[in-house]
């Protein structure tokens, strides 16, 4: 039975300094029965003091004094005590030292070190008492302390293993003695040839039950502010190790100290180190569009290639950011391998493997590393490491464990594995991730991840943070990033148009500036991208409509323009001052009054209309005889929406001539507690629970009855149920539009109370409720629709409900954040604590097949521009690009690139390069027409590296397209 000692009764630290002796034996008290139950889990303190006792024990002077190699001993029994006898009691066997045992030992003429954890002044206070403590070279002497440790993680993995210790201890303490005693005279050659015997002694016991080599992997994390001398001496290290930092971090380092560039691209050369990364800098990608990890990559290729003439070939990033798309990014980009690693919070799939195949939604694979990282500045994280070892051992093919850290070591860990590898890699050989891969031809299993297995932690980081609108900052970059797309494919067309190619060097700038303002970019930084796009939306549209509309012959007109590759029906404001149009094959509805100047435009896939001033009605259309909205109703050709007279948000939204509710909608506040409401009086006393507020109507009014918007305003208060407070004014404005499938909601809100504290449990949201609890989720993730699990949910786009007979979505319009409540519930989130914006936009579309169209259509913004001319040819519509397939869309229009790594034999030619997207999950064969029957298709990656030549049927373009995946497909034109 262990007896435990008091706090007060604790060993003291040391004999006294006074009394001087030599050593017979060298002792340790562990605080477990043997090494087969030696902890692997202690607090930082107590690890490092365990550790220590075990490697100090083997400096040479110790070793030379007491001719014996250092002992274990359970610290909880009575055990005889012989004179001169060093015995160290790490902290966590203070507690299982019996009572007055450690005074005996001191009377016995033994020497009791407790309570010492570092361990330069352990090693002190074991020298102390030596007659004679002979001067010893301090690097030799920590090639011996090195090996304590080695010997002991090679006992204790040996017993994780189910092995038995097969050390020949007689000559492992002759070798380790004569090696003492040679460095004690100061003979290193001696000294390090007994010394390495004692290693390979050691290497071989480890090869009788793993007879293959393992791997250790030093991982260090870079940044401008700690690249100093530390750096620069890790660069000069023997070692391999594998450097992790953003293109902006180096860059940020080349401007403050050139030389440490040059070390390093010298370093990569002699393949001591490899760079991991590739990326400019560290966004929440995963809630951004599937363009900016591309444009993420391909800047920062650019800055490697410049900093080091190399890229890195393994992908890694400190900050969360791997989801289902990489591995074809990745692959795209010529990597090799990744790292499956989150060094950040948030959920990822936790399987740890030293070598797995990632596959991708799409199907590509890469290699890659699972398992998570030691701390290599952690004595906790060394006291696991043989319990990390062998569990790779035992379930990878290829046995490894890494270690993260930043450049300054202020423990000695790593240090002493570094030793350790010079001699033999007794627990394992350093190597660098490039060199790790290329062993061996097994790759790990396949492993395919699915989108819901992965959540970010950015909303709660940035509430931590204190940053300003953690909300409202994802609604400005896509709504920048929408505009920008659509601006940038009337100039990319007009371009190409005009001169049959796209201006690389004006594609890049914009590109740069846009992608640089994302959520956590600075104020100036997203004013610059603001500037930059106000001057594209001047230049941009005039240019494509003065190529689209030049026949001034056909008199003026109005031009407008769908930039998607679906057919869209667009609400325009029509230009003042143009005639009110009648109504024909593209125009649906009209309404001219006093409130706006509005018609309904039936767009195609990537074209235009034009409407001549000549077509002109007589007179405005009126309201006609059923008007779109009546008190609390509001109706069009789509669909019916209810607005509750009791909280004035949707109670009742159903389709055109069906009964079915499909969704209810409130605003609401949630509390961090649960509430207990009481309501009623007498005998109809009713209690319940709750965590939100309730929506009260105080005034409603009808904006526009139609005949093509019909428009109502809700006012009203969110009240606290239980104190009947109010916590927030609002006001919300419902809108349908005739021939468009969407119901669109605006909400202003005042409140007087604000959220607190965690902004899951804390917020003002949109509620949403649908009738069938076995409804399907998909929710939107670089434009893909993927199925949505687990309570919280990222979805910047669109949210879709599906059952057997019916598809309603909830376009998100940029609010990225949802929380399910519930197996029919879900809130959008709209304010939590430092959110500024007040007023947020979203809707809801009814039965559209790719809700990704519905969120594209709902979210752009509609393209319309007089003009003193028309299309040639008495072509009123056209379309310049055309799909097959609904699930495939067209995203950008971009310029000609050409491989940094190949010669194109091809000749000169015009051309561009045409970005698609699949957002179904659905592999499937497109076929792309083009204004301009391409001379050569080929599919490329996005280095410009050609992948595979497409055949052309006619004027169309054949391409098979896998699920989610990104293709660029280069066409090119004769000139």
């Amino acid at each position: 039975m262990m007896r435990r000692q008091p706090q007060s009764m604790r060993l003291s630290a040391t004999n006294h300094p006074d009394q001087s002796m030599n050593y017979d034996e060298l002792l340790v008290l562990i605080p477990c029965h043997s090494l087969e139950d030696f902890p692997s889990e202690l607090a930082e303190q107590p690890a490092e003091g365990l550790l220590n006792a075990f490697a100090v024990l083997w400096h040479p002077v110790l070793l030379a004094a007491a001719e014996s190699l250092p002992q274990w001993r359970r610290a909880d029994e009575s055990q005889e005590v012989r004179p001169n006898c060093l015995i160290l009691v790490p902290p966590p066997s203070v507690d299982w030292v019996p009572h007055g045992w450690g005074e005996r030992a001191r009377r016995e003429g033994s020497h009791v070190v407790t309570g010492v954890t570092e361990r330069q002044e352990l090693l002190q206070a074991c020298l102390q008492p030596l007659e004679e403590t002979p001067d010893v070279d301090p690097d030799l002497a920590a090639d011996f302390i090195a090996f304590g440790l080695c010997y002991l993680h090679s006992e204790l993995l040996t017993r994780h293993m189910r092995n038995f210790s097969h050390v020949d201890e007689v000559h492992l303490q002759r070798e380790a003695v004569a090696a003492a005693k040679a460095a004690v005279q100061n003979d290193r050659v001696a000294a390090e040839t007994h010394l390495r015997y004692c290693y390979e002694m050691l290497l071989e016991t480890r090869e009788r039950y793993y007879p293959v080599e393992c791997y250790l992997i030093d991982l260090c994390l870079v940044a401008p502010d700690l690249a100093d001398k530390h750096l620069i001496d890790l660069l000069s290290h023997r070692a391999p190790c594998n450097l992790l930092g953003t293109a902006a971090d180096w860059d940020a380092i080349a401007k403050q100290q050139p030389a440490v560039i040059e070390d390093a691209a010298r370093a990569c050369r002699d393949k001591r180190i490899d760079l991991v990364g590739g990326e400019w800098s560290e966004t929440c990608s995963t809630l951004l569009s599937i363009q900016s990890p591309i444009w993420q990559l391909q800047r920062g290729h650019e800055t490697f290639r410049r900093l080091f003439d190399r890229v890195p070939t393994m992908w890694g990033r400190r900050k969360y950011g791997v989801d289902p798309y990489l591995p074809q990014i990745l692959d795209h980009y010529g990597y090799a391998a990744a790292l499956h690693v989150v060094m950040d919070d948030g959920i990822y799939p936790d399987q740890e493997h030293s070598k797995l195949r990632w596959s991708g939604c799409d199907g590509t694979t890469i290699d890659a590393l699972s398992r998570i990282p030691l701390a290599a500045d952690s004595a906790a994280s060394f006291l696991r490491f043989p319990l990390r070892m062998s569990e790779s051992m035992d379930h990878d093919q290829t046995a490894a464990v890494a270690f993260a850290r930043w450049p300054e070591l202020r423990t000695p860990w790593l240090d002493d594995f570094r030793r350790m590898t010079r001699y033999a890699p007794v627990l394992g050989r350093f190597v660098t991730f490039q060199q790790f891969f290329e062993t061996g031809d097994l790759s790990g299993p396949l492993c395919e991840y699915k989108a819901g297995e992965y959540f970010s932690p950015t909303l709660i980081q940035s509430v931590a943070r204190q940053q300003d609108d953690p909300i409202s900052r994802h609604i400005d970059y896509w709504s920048r990033r929408s505009r920008f797309e659509t601006f940038e494919w009337c100039r990319n067309v007009s371009q190409t148009l005009r001169s049959a190619a796209v201006d690389e060097a004006q594609h890049r700038m914009t590109d740069d500036l846009i992608e640089s303002a994302d959520p956590d970019a600075d104020a100036e930084v997203k004013a610059s991208a603001d500037e930059c796009l106000a001057e594209l939306e001047k230049s941009a549209l005039p240019a494509l409509s003065g190529l689209l509309a030049h026949d001034e012959s056909r008199g003026p007109g109005v031009l407008v323009v769908n930039p998607h590759s679906f057919p869209r029906n667009v609400l325009a404001e029509w230009p003042a001052g143009a005639p009110v149009p009648s109504l024909s094959d593209t125009i649906a509805a009209r309404q001219f009054d006093d409130s706006q100047r509005a018609v309904v435009v039936k767009t195609p896939p990537c074209g235009f209309v034009w409407v001549s001033a000549q077509d002109s009605a007589a007179e405005p259309p009126g309201v006609g005889k059923t008007p779109m909205a009546e008190e609390l109703v509001l109706r069009n050709d789509r669909c019916q929406v209810n607005l509750s007279e009791v909280t004035g948000g949707i109670g009742r939204l159903s389709g055109y001539g069906r009964g079915t509710n499909r969704i209810s909608q409130q605003i609401a506040f949630r509390f961090r507690q649960e509430r207990k409401v009481t309501s009623g009086s007498g005998d109809d006393v009713e209690t319940y629970r709750t965590y939100y507020s309730d929506m009260v109507l105080r005034e409603s009014r009808i904006i526009s009855q139609g005949p093509v918007v019909g428009e109502l305003e809700t006012i009203g208060e969110i009240v606290d149920p239980q104190e009947r407070t109010v916590l927030a004014g609002f006001r919300q404005v419902t809108r349908v539009v005739r021939s468009r499938p969407f119901v669109e909601i605006e909400i202003e809100l005042d409140p007087q109370t604000l959220p607190e504290g965690d902004p899951w449990t804390s917020y003002y949201a949109v509620r949403f409720a649908w009738k069938e609890p076995t409804a399907a989720l998909s929710r939107s993730l670089h434009g893909g629709a993927h199925a949505a699990t687990g309570e919280r949910i990222e979805a910047p786009q669109f949210i879709e409900l599906a059952d057997d007979e019916t598809r309603t979505t909830i376009l998100s319009r940029g609010l990225p954040f949802h929380r399910k409540t519930g197996s029919r519930m879900l809130d959008t989130i709209l304010l939590t604590a430092g959110e500024t914006r007040r007023r947020f936009r979203l809707a809801i579309a009814l039965d559209e097949p790719y809700p990704i169209q519905a969120a594209l259509d709902e979210a752009a913004p509609v393209l319309c521009v007089p003009t003193e001319g028309g299309p040639p040819g008495g072509m009123d519509s056209g379309w310049l690009f055309h799909l097959s397939s609904g699930n495939v869309q067209l995203t950008r229009i971009l310029p000609l690139r050409t491989a940094e790594s190949e010669e194109d034999s091809t000749p000169p030619a015009a051309g561009m390069i045409v970005r698609l997207l699949e957002t179904e999950g659905l592999r499937t064969t497109t076929s792309l027409r083009c204004f301009r029957t391409p001379t050569l298709a080929r599919e490329v990656d996005f280095q410009g590296k050609v992948m595979r030549t497409l055949d052309i049927d006619d004027d169309a373009v054949s391409i098979e397209v896998a699920p989610y995946e990104v293709c660029d497909i280069e066409l090119r034109f004769d000139q």
